[in-house]
């Protein structure tokens, strides 16, 4: 980008006309000359422009790769506020301003496409998680940087988001063997891992349940629902009632979206095993209305 181009984009941005920006030092006739690239600007019209743009004159001056630094330079420490500020939605939209990215700056991205991903997972906008998802390990493939906490956090969501729709995200069971132990010190990750890998292989072929179970605090929603699944494995339909119905009404947990979908359908069963019928029907049609906006 000539130094014209890069004039006439940075007073576009700031909604500037050509006479805003000349202001009485410069006319505006040769101020359309530099954005045009048929005059050359002097030093000093240089620091002139760039005071009235409030960039540097060596950012007017600089070369592309030189330019790129200093754009990074000026925004990462504003993207590392937001970063440790947990505005995870901030971080990326900053990030995602970079034509180019930098090893740190892809990781940053990486994290936070997982991150805002996550909030959206818990909103129930699915669609929206499957694409911030996929959009994290793509950034995760392009690090130089260890990105396997990342990456096994999207794989356990994606996993999780197709027990309610294949349609969701890929078929993750290729690689669910090394997801799966890889816990670290997500709840999520441990829970999604026991609860997907019970799903398509059965209660009795889940690797390593207890040691897995025991990282779970027992009295987390992770817990208390990996526990109800196995009350109705083993047939203990109240027990598992009783479990489920203090995750949906408890206050002091907050269900998210896909969770809650998974536990609506678990109660139905029990109420329908313990002859609560009109519970069933009561759950069946929240079930069916949630359904619809998890895959709106």
């Amino acid at each position: 980008m000539t130094i014209g181009e890069k004039i006439k984009k940075l007073r576009s941005d700031k909604m500037m006309s050509q006479s805003e920006l000349a202001g009485s030092e410069i006319t505006r006739n040769m101020l359309s000359q530099i954005e045009h690239g048929s005059a050359l600007p002097s030093l000093g019209t240089v620091n002139y422009i760039a005071s009235r743009l409030n960039v540097s004159p060596g950012f007017l001056l600089a070369n592309e790769e030189d330019e790129r630094l200093y754009l990074k330079n000026a925004a990462i420490d504003d993207i590392k506020k937001a970063y440790l500020g947990k505005n995870f939605e901030l971080c990326y939209d900053m990030c995602k301003r970079f034509a180019a990215e930098d090893d740190e700056i892809t990781l940053i991205l990486a994290e936070s496409s997982l991150m805002v991903g996550i909030e959206a997972f818990c909103r129930g906008e699915l669609h929206t998680a499957a694409e911030l998802f996929e959009e994290a390990l793509e950034h995760c493939s392009r690090s130089i940087y260890n990105t396997d906490t990342i990456a096994s956090s999207v794989k356990a969501y994606s996993a999780y988001m197709e027990l309610i729709s294949p349609t969701l995200t890929y078929d993750g069971r290729d690689d669910f063997e090394t997801r799966i132990m890889l816990p670290l010190a997500n709840q999520f990750v441990i829970y999604s891992g026991i609860i997907t890998e019970a799903e398509w292989y059965g209660w009795d072929e889940v690797l390593l349940l207890d040691k897995r179970l025991a990282l779970l605090p027992s009295d987390s929603l992770y817990y208390m629902h990996i526990k109800s699944r196995l009350g109705i494995n083993s047939g203990d339909y109240r027990e598992a009632y009783e479990l489920l119905h203090e995750l949906l009404y408890n206050e002091n947990y907050t269900l998210p979206e896909p969770m809650l979908y998974l536990i609506l359908c678990d109660i139905e069963i029990c109420c329908k095993e313990i002859d609560d019928f009109r519970g069933a029907y009561e759950y069946s049609s929240s079930k069916i209305s949630l359904m619809q906006k998890l895959l709106s």
